[in-house]
C-alpha cells in the first residue's frame, strides 16, 4: 500500500474493555473491512531514465524504450549527442545497460531516478 492515511474520527472508551490490545484489534479489523470494500490496484514502481545517446542512434534508443513501456518526455540535441528522459516501469530495465550499449556501439549512457508508482499492466 501506498499513501495511506487512517483518521479516527470518534470513539468511546469503556475502562473495563478499552486495553491498548482492545483498541489495536478494533482498528485491525477496521482497516481490513475497509479494504474489503474499496478498490485496490497493483502498482509498480517507475523510474525517470535520462539517456545520454549519439544522433545516430536516437531512433534505435526510442523505439526500444517504447517498447519497453517507456514514456518519453524530452529529446535535446547537443553536440553530436542527444539526451533523451522517458518514464518507464523498473521492471522493463533489467538488462537495458547492455541493450542501450549494444544499440550506441557502446557510447551511451544512462541515470534513472526513482519517481514513484502507476498502476501495472493486467496479466
Amino acid at each position: 500500500m501506498v499513501g495511506l492515511r487512517v483518521t479516527l474520527t470518534d470513539g468511546a472508551t469503556h475502562g473495563k474493555d478499552s486495553s491498548e490490545l482492545a483498541l489495536r484489534t478494533a482498528g485491525r479489523l477496521a482497516l481490513r473491512e475497509a479494504l474489503r470494500a474499496g478498490t485496490a490496484a497493483l502498482l509498480e514502481p517507475v523510474v525517470e531514465l535520462t539517456a545520454i545517446v549519439p544522433e545516430d542512434a536516437v531512433g534505435g534508443v526510442l523505439g526500444d524504450l517504447t517498447a519497453r513501456r517507456g514514456r518519453v518526455s524530452a529529446s535535446t540535441a547537443r553536440a553530436g549527442t542527444a539526451v533523451l528522459t522517458a518514464t518507464v516501469p523498473l521492471a522493463e530495465l533489467f538488462d537495458y545497460a547492455t541493450r542501450l550499449r549494444s544499440r550506441t556501439q557502446g557510447w551511451g549512457t544512462f541515470t534513472t531516478r526513482a519517481t514513484g508508482y502507476a498502476p501495472a499492466p493486467a496479466g
